[in-house]
């Protein structure tokens, strides 16, 4: 099973690129949490924390596009050594801010720009596979599965370390972590220049957005929604938890939703099913929805974690497909704002769901605020589904492309 995987990771350059993506991405899954942490210990306030940590989130979706641009134009060295920098500039005004009582409006100007800065090196290090391993499909999707699993492990352990860090040494301590591991592996991710796509320059072939290009647009919508899943899938999660009385097992039913989610992904990156990408998308985003109804009816804790296992298992698929799809459907030359795209989807998405969870949770409690995960699920099938018409031909269409796109 794990024979494909060695394959691809033996590639020139490909293991180095790959575990340095992974330490450079592993501040996504803490700086959230870091920024809630500090500032609520800071001020006492839970409302402001979120509403901050919101705005970075929020920030680094409307900006993230425009950079993935950049970047597909003027390379990856260049534009992530400039926001690496910026990014650990604005991050440390920031926690300078709010540790010194600065006016409101300055910490919600410094998480903006520190926010907008953060680089995206889940699209990154995705992009350069694909360049990587043009022409090898098969290859190429086994890869995104193992950037996925890999996503599922930082977000497993994550947000566990940087509470450690914020709560047992010091209140900053978590974004102090985000800082140096940013730091470290981007120095160490730049070096590999040997899989850094060519930059696209300024050819008439990268002019306009990359949402132009027919099914890209769709994906990223249903990727909104299943970030809306995600978002309201852990903040209900710990209600439901505390509600019963076991806060201490949140960590352990949301990490048997990741660990089954990162099984599937391990197992479909492994074997090479004859469906369509768009075909695979849209049966597992059904099946994800499928899974996701029973939570609003459950009581018990052991059937809610039964059911993060189920669940979970659908989880991967959906975002390994999403993924592989995009990267079919755009040229090379723009693939990181492509990818970047639906990442904004889905950060776009956890943000909202997150912020009206909270709210349903206050009103009517954890189990009613479920079906924001349902509904959620349920729009991400939805969009996919209605969509098929037009995957089906964009993929029809870029089958037929030449797989390297570059001029």
């Amino acid at each position: 099973m794990f024979s494909p995987y060695v394959v691809v990771l033996r590639r020139p350059g490909a293991f180095q690129m790959s575990s340095t993506g992974f330490l450079a991405r592993f501040p996504m899954a803490m700086i959230g949490i870091g920024e809630v942490l500090l500032v609520s210990s800071q001020t006492g306030s839970y409302a402001l924390a979120g509403a901050l940590s919101a705005t970075g989130a929020l920030a680094n979706a409307v900006f993230g596009p425009l950079l993935g641009r950049a970047t597909d134009r003027y390379g990856q060295s260049l534009v992530t050594s400039i926001l690496v920098v910026t990014h650990v500039v604005t991050l440390t005004a920031f926690v300078v801010l709010v540790r010194e009582s600065a006016p409101t409006w300055a910490l919600f100007v410094s998480v903006t720009l520190s926010g907008g800065t953060f680089p995206n090196y889940g699209a990154l290090v995705r992009a350069r596979w694909a360049f990587l391993l043009a022409g090898d499909p098969p290859a190429l999707r086994t890869a995104f599965a193992l950037e996925s699993v890999l996503d599922e492990v930082i977000y497993v352990l994550g947000p566990a370390i940087a509470t450690v860090l914020a709560v047992s040494v010091v209140d900053f301590g978590a974004l102090a972590a985000v800082g140096v591991l940013l730091v470290a592996g981007s120095v160490l991710f730049l070096r590999s220049r040997s899989t850094e796509p060519p930059a696209g320059g300024t050819s008439r072939r990268g002019e306009g957005s990359a949402l132009r290009f027919p099914g890209v647009l769709s994906v990223t919508l249903a990727f909104v929604f299943l970030g809306g899943l995600f978002g309201a899938f852990e903040v209900v999660t710990v209600a439901f938890a505390d509600e019963a009385g076991i806060r201490g097992w949140t960590g352990l039913l949301l990490g048997l939703y990741a660990l089954a989610s990162g099984l599937s992904g391990v197992v479909l990156g492994a074997v090479h099913l004859r469906m369509p990408m768009h075909r695979q998308l849209l049966v597992f985003s059904g099946l994800l929805a499928v899974a996701t109804v029973p939570f609003p009816f459950l009581t018990s804790p052991w059937l809610v974690g039964a059911q993060c296992l189920l669940a979970g298992l659908a989880v991967s698929p959906v975002l390994i497909n999403g993924f592989a799809l995009i990267e079919r459907l755009v040229p090379n030359a723009r693939m990181t704002e492509g990818l970047v795209w639906s990442n904004t989807g889905i950060g776009v998405g956890i943000a909202v769901s997150a912020a009206l969870a909270g709210s349903v949770i206050d009103a009517r409690g954890a189990s009613a605020a479920y079906w924001i995960c349902v509904v959620s699920a349920a729009l991400t099938f939805a969009v996919v589904l209605v969509s098929t018409p037009t995957l089906t031909r964009a993929w029809a269409s870029a089958h037929d492309r030449p797989e390297v796109d570059i001029a």
